[in-house]
């Protein structure tokens, strides 16, 4: 309990009980009458005697009431303020949760729980700045909405206006959850930085309020500072069973370069086995439906642990013709309260009818293999030759959707995308330091785009250059002796570097030789993506290569909103994050891409085994302590003057029917 005006409190009683008291102790002035007996007078002499100065009061039941009304007024005025569980805080964080969870639909009326937190959040800010006249002051508040990164909406202040407004324009996301960048950015904030001193001084901590389901990624690994405290808000309705996909992929067969295989999986969070049939639509037509329910297992937990871990089943539908590309968009049909994995989309790119440049010796092997991929066109150079053209032109390894360096090293190799065998290129950040002899793979980055489909389990490489990759330069295939297999991507710079000789390896003589050649040509002219052009994540940056003199390149978001793209170095766009599920897409004015568009689509999917357990949390588990939820959202009132004044209203009113009895 504390008291934010004691001493106003004081005055007044000092000023007003002692004269009420003083009253009752004064001689009543009555007028004298002449009367025949005093015997029914005996309540009056009473009442003289009582009324004569210094002598002992008797009980008075008005007195006492009056006594009770001045003292709950004084105690009004003094402002008792009551913990109520809610320690107030000179300064609050609200950190309000808009990850893909906070999607579900599950709140009253259907809304979603975002929609139910904003408006938990902007009550509370109205009961921390609405306390009238007699309230103490109000705190100064910051808000922080979190996903898969935390953004500042409002920095501290205390216009409630400024808040309110703050928080009814947080947009949802699709993102996963973690919020240990929201009590960084928080912590940045309430650190005094002297300028005559490098130090900094913490301030003191403010209080954090969490409004979230409490399905939180990273919750276990944030440890409480000293003096902070948190109070978490569970937001969640009814609590219900979903189920997602999550993963979806297509790719071309090997053997029919014409037909796409799609592959599905399916997530169950729920406790019961679910039932649902899948759709799947290429560009928006449907072309096929699962013959019958597809059964995914119930959620489980294994022996001995608490980890929660989802049923899965796979799908795979059949092969579909489609030479010309197009949106692969699978649906569950039957939905639930979280309708954004309810779908997936993938873009399958058109068969390819690509540009290649075959620099060097080009071998037999190399040779049959480009000209087995149905190439729109294969120039051959030697070392020499492109050299020349470099010089005349240094654009010229834009004109190729990839370049094939084999056994040699250009002067320049600063821009284009290279698949490079042999000798170390011109490259900085790849610098050799000898070479080694009989390597076997001893690791390798297994689901990367250039290994699908590839079995290294037999590789030997009988010599190899022994290199040192530099930040930017990827590990994909590695040796005891060093990598095998290294990719850099550095703004117009994609490359593609085996540092040893095919022919020095028994690889020419294998599958996974042809499909590693066919996958890096691919996942190069891609601009670095999946070889199925592979969808993205909630809240990642896409890339894409515009044709060259490509103007007015504009980003159309899946909600319809839309924005205007600066064109980087090597006609590269970027664009993002992608904040939500959907299909998301750049389109320019002037030249036409390869396929004869001007226009690419970029698909976004949210993985329900990470958002897809809708079921909310009843505490946030942090390293150093367990924050129970607080049911209520925050809007008992912690101020007791109006209770007080009300109470001092009620005993006046008793006193006066007192007196009307009396008299």
């Amino acid at each position: 309990m504390t008291w934010l005006a004691p001493l106003a409190a004081g005055i007044v009683a000092l000023s007003t009980i002692p004269p009420l008291v003083a009253l009752y102790f004064l001689r009543l002035r009555r007028t004298r009458r002449v009367v025949s007996s005093t015997l029914l007078w005996k309540r009056a002499t009473e009442d003289l005697h009582a009324n004569t100065p210094f002598q002992r009061i008797r009980f008075s039941l008005l007195l006492l009431l009056q006594l009770l009304a001045l003292a709950l007024v004084v105690l009004a005025i003094a402002q008792p303020q009551a913990d109520m569980g809610e320690r107030s805080a000179a300064r609050i964080v609200f950190l309000i949760d808009r990850s893909g969870s906070m999607g579900t639909q599950d709140m009253e009326g259907g809304t979603t729980r975002l929609e139910e937190a904003k408006r938990r959040a902007v009550a509370r800010i109205r009961q921390l700045h609405g306390g009238g006249l007699f309230s103490g002051p109000a705190p100064s508040v910051m808000v922080i909405a979190f996903a898969r990164e935390a953004e500042v909406i409002a920095p501290f202040t205390t216009n409630a206006a400024q808040l309110t407004g703050a928080i009814e324009s947080i947009v949802p996301t699709d993102e996963t959850t973690k919020i240990a960048d929201g009590f960084e950015l928080a912590r940045a904030f309430t650190t005094v930085t002297n300028p005559d001193d490098a130090s900094a001084t913490p301030a003191e901590p403010p209080s954090y309020e969490i409004f979230s389901d409490g399905l939180v990624a990273d919750v276990a690994l944030c440890a409480l500072r000293p003096g902070e405290r948190v109070v978490y808000r569970p937001v969640a309705g009814e609590q219900q069973a979903n189920a997602g996909l999550g993963a979806l992929a297509a790719a071309r067969t090997p053997d029919h370069p014409d037909e796409v295989e799609v592959y599905a999986r399916v997530i169950n969070w729920g406790h019961e086995i679910r039932r649902t049939d899948l759709e799947l639509r290429v560009d928006g037509s449907i072309r096929a439906v699962t013959p019958r329910p597809v059964e995914v297992p119930a959620r489980s937990v294994a022996t001995g642990s608490t980890v929660v871990a989802p049923g899965e089943s796979q799908v795979v539908f059949p092969s579909i013709a489609l030479p010309s590309g197009g949106l692969l968009t699978v649906r569950l049909l039957e939905g639930d309260a979280l309708p954004a994995d309810d779908r997936a989309s993938v873009i399958a790119p058109p068969q390819e009818a690509l540009t290649v440049a075959l620099v060097g010796r080009g071998s037999f092997v190399l040779r049959s293999i480009l000209g087995a991929m149905g190439l729109a066109t294969l120039d051959a150079f030697s070392v020499d030759e492109w050299n020349s053209k470099i010089d005349a032109d240094s654009g010229t390894p834009d004109q190729y959707d990839a370049i094939v360096l084999d056994g040699v090293a250009p002067n320049l190799v600063r821009r284009g995308r290279y698949l490079i065998f042999g000798p170390p290129p011109p490259i900085e950040g790849i610098v050799p330091y000898g070479s080694k002899s009989n390597a076997i793979v001893r690791g390798s980055r297994e689901g990367h785009p250039l290994l699908e489909f590839v079995n290294l389990d037999e590789l030997f490489v009988a010599s190899m250059h022994a290199v040192a990759g530099g930040a930017d330069a990827d590990a994909i295939v590695e040796a005891s002796e060093g990598p095998l297999v290294l990719t850099v991507q550095r703004g117009p710079l994609t490359a593609v570097y085996l540092t040893f000789d095919p022919m020095e390896s028994n690889w020419p003589f294998q599958r996974g030789f042809v499909n590693f050649v066919a996958n890096s040509i691919r996942w190069l002219a891609s601009g670095g993506a999946s070889v199925t052009d592979e969808p993205l994540t909630p809240g990642d940056v896409a890339a894409a290569r515009v044709p060259a003199g490509a103007a007015k390149v504009t980003w159309r978001s899946a909600d319809g909103s839309t924005e205007a793209l600066t064109v980087g170095s090597g006609s590269e766009v970027s664009f993002g994050p992608l904040r939500t599920s959907g299909v998301h897409e750049i389109a320019w004015e002037g030249p036409a891409n390869p396929a004869g568009a001007r226009a690419e689509r970029v698909a976004v999917n949210m993985n329900s085994r990470e958002e897809g357990s809708v079921q909310a949390a009843e505490s946030l588990d942090f390293a150093s302590e367990r924050v129970a939820g607080v049911v209520g959202g925050g809007e008992r009132l912690s101020a007791l003057w109006p209770w007080l004044l009300l109470a001092a209203l009620a005993v006046l009113l008793l006193e006066w029917w007192v007196w009307l009895r009396r008299v």
